[in-house]
Formats: structure tokens, sequence, C-alpha cells
């Protein structure tokens, strides 16, 4: 066994470790959080990544290692659903989130019957271009809202998690789809072996000083605000900065079409971190947009009950309401009420 050979085996092994000990903390920390238990599920899969794109442990461990393969083929599909359920607030794991993972799991079996060939890498490059568009898909979705989140610990880990380890995967399934040459390809195997050993290792310390404010249960999210409630608990120092902001809601701030925490913050008159801190640990929001909505659909609950108003187009009210299109009013609404404009009017202007 070469010095080259070890080195890789060495450091994929301390890195499937840490992975597996990075699940258990998730576990650990955040029992009761989807996202932490699909970041777990992504640490298993991350072990069972290490060990089955290493030639030499393949080798090793023969007939033991094909358990790990379907983990180390749905690894993609781990990140992927680890990042919806972190990145969402009001993620629901739906039945189409398994889409993705079926052709991965029917080319799976298949691998081990056809044996080498081309018909091999035609099956193993189906299945890294699923994961590369999966993972180019997390990236995008981890930095799409990065400006609306409120919770410190997580936007910077969004675009931690987008540069480190969604673009590393993208760049090392790349070029694991390349033919090398002999040396060549014993020098990308100890390189990327390595990388991936520190990736592990900051993903294992992250993970040991994850903030709780990132994994908090769907069901906790807070919908709604108690003004008294907020201005009784938030710091002497915030209390004008709260007062001025509840002027500004009142005024109708929030139907300024494409309104962001910065924009909000300039018209205060005050410094952006600290209407996130306000808005966040003050009032309980974890993304702007909630803020927002909360205000937009109170207003629209009030317009489509009103018999004065029945007429109005709903369009209409989506738009004054600051909303760009009807699909992101009806959206916010049947997130904060459970059913669409249209059926909430109905029920509204027959009541008695």
């Amino acid at each position: 066994m070469s010095d080259a050979v070890l080195i890789e085996m060495i450091a994929r092994m301390s890195a499937g470790i840490l992975c597996l000990l990075t699940s258990a903390i998730l576990l650990v920390n955040a029992p009761r959080s989807l996202a932490a238990r699909l970041g777990a599920l992504f640490g298993l899969g991350a072990f069972a990544y290490m060990i089955c794109a290493s030639p030499a442990l393949v080798d090793f461990l023969g007939v033991w290692q094909l358990p790990l393969v379907p983990l180390s083929w749905l690894d993609g599909v781990f990140f992927w659903w680890f990042c919806l359920a972190l990145f969402c607030d009001h993620y629901r794991f739906r039945v189409f989130h398994l889409i993705p993972a079926i052709p991965i799991l029917v080319l799976t079996p298949l691998r081990f019957v056809i044996g080498e060939g081309l018909t091999l890498d035609v099956l193993t490059g189906i299945k890294q271009l699923i994961s590369i568009l999966l993972f180019m898909h997390a990236t995008y979705f981890a930095l799409l809202s990065l400006k609306d989140d409120l919770v410190d610990s997580r936007r910077r880990f969004r675009v931690a998690i987008a540069v480190s380890v969604g673009l590393s995967a993208i760049v090392l399934m790349g070029l694991d789809m390349m033919d090398f040459g002999p040396q060549a390809e014993q020098t990308y195997q100890v390189a990327s072996s390595i990388w991936l050993l520190i990736l592990s290792f900051a993903f294992a310390m992250w993970a040991l000083r994850a903030s709780p404010a990132m994994f908090v249960d769907r069901n906790m999210v807070t919908r709604r605000h108690d003004t008294q409630a907020a201005i009784a608990a938030i710091e002497p120092a915030d209390k004008p900065l709260l007062a001025r902001l509840e002027s500004a809601m009142e005024a109708g701030a929030y139907r300024e079409t494409g309104l962001t925490v910065g924009k909000l913050a300039d018209q205060l008159g005050t410094p952006e971190h600290r209407l996130r801190k306000l808005i966040n640990q003050g009032l309980g929001y974890r993304n702007f947009s909630s803020y927002i909505n909360a205000h937009r659909v109170a207003d629209a609950k009030e317009i489509l009950a009103d018999p004065e108003q029945a007429r109005r187009q709903i369009l209409q009210v989506a738009l004054d309401l600051g909303y760009g299109s009807i699909a992101s009013f009806n959206r916010a609404f049947r997130e904060a009420t459970g059913e669409a404009p249209t059926s909430f009017r109905r029920k509204a202007l027959t009541a008695d």
C-alpha cells in the first residue's frame, strides 16, 4: 500500500467519523426539529459517501460496503431535504420531495447487476447529474432569501453551506465524472479526501456550536405578535425603535411593494442589524416577510370580510397591500389562515 493510498484512507475514514459525530450531535441537541433530523440523515449519507467514493476503502471492506452504497448515492437528496427544512420555517415534508430519490433507488441495484463497462458509467453519470442538480438547487435556495432571514446564526450558515458544501459537492461530483490518468487519479483522490476532511471537521464544529434558534420546530414558529407583550419583554434601549416601527406599520409602511428590512431600517433611521434583532428577538419573527405578511394578511381579512368591498377584485386587494402577484398573496394568506382568500371571503360574507 502506497503512502498516498494510506493518506486517502485515513482522511476519508476520519471525515466519515466526523460526519457520524455531527449526526449524533444534531439528534441530541434538537431531537424534535425536522431540520436537525434531516441534517443527521445528511451526515449519515456523507459518511457513506466518504467510504464508497474511495477505491481503497471499497476494496478493503469488500461486501461490507454494500449496505452503504444506497446511502452514499442518496446523499444529494438528503442534503436537499436538509436545506429545505432548515431555511424554510414552514416546510412540510411532501410526497413529491421523494421524486428525486426514486431514479437513484432504481439505479442503485442495477450497478451491481451490470458490472463494469459503459452502461455502469452511464448509470453513474445519471446519478451524479441528479445529485448535482439537487446540490445546485439547495445552494440557490440557501441564498435566495438570505436578506429576508432574521436569525443571525442561520443567515451566516446560509452562505457557509452554499459556498463550502454546495459548491464543493458540485465541483467534486463533476470531477468524479472525468477520466484521469493513474497518477492524476491518485493525486485527485488524496486532495479530495483531505478537502472533505476539512469540510467534515468544519461541519462538526458548526453542529457543536449551532444556535438553538436555528432548529425551532415548525409548529412553534411565531405567527402573531402582541405589541404590549413585546414592549414589556424587549430591552429599554430598543423601546423607542419599537415605537417608531409600530407607528410606521400603523401608517401602512408594510403596503410598499418590494419592502425589505434594509429599506425599512432607512425609513426608521436605524442600523439594519438593530431592526433585524428587534423583529427577531423582540417580536419573535424569524423572517422579515413573515412580519410584513402578518400585517398585510390582517388587513386583507378585514377587506375581504367587508360587505361594502365585496365586489373588489382579490387581485386589486393583493396589489394594494404590496404583493407583486396574486400567487404570492394567495400563498401568504393560505399559510396564515389555512384557506384561500376566495374561500375566506365567501364564508365571511355569508356568516350570520
